[in-house]
């Protein structure tokens, strides 16, 4: 996964890369690496809100993309392992959406 990951870990250089209606379509752009800034210093009040940035990031490719491209399907898969991995530390700890943050869940 790492190895494909490189076109989600920073932002998107629309203006290099050419992609003028890019900002036109991608309302509130996002990557890992502003996700790993924000985590380091503490700017997600819980897993949830960090969880909805990275959900951004697979939407925002899949929004700008034509479905069946490579960014797409890309962005598709992270988005699968994603919410494969994340329904797991759900299941297993509060992720902000009740009391008890970040908090062990006990049987």
């Amino acid at each position: 996964p790492r190895l494909a990951s490189p076109p989600f870990r920073e932002p998107v250089d629309w203006k290099n890369l050419e992609l003028f209606d890019y900002p036109k379509i991608v309302k509130k752009p996002m990557d890992l690496g502003t996700v790993k800034r924000k985590l380091e210093r503490g700017q997600y009040p819980n897993a949830n809100e960090c969880a909805s940035d990275i959900r951004l990031i697979w939407t925002n490719c899949k929004t700008y993309n034509a479905d069946g491209s490579d960014f797409y399907l890309l962005a598709e898969s992270f988005s699968k392992r994603f919410e494969d991995r994340y329904k797991k530390i759900e299941a297993e700890y509060d992720t902000g959406s009740g009391s008890g943050e970040g908090e062990k869940k006990t049987p």
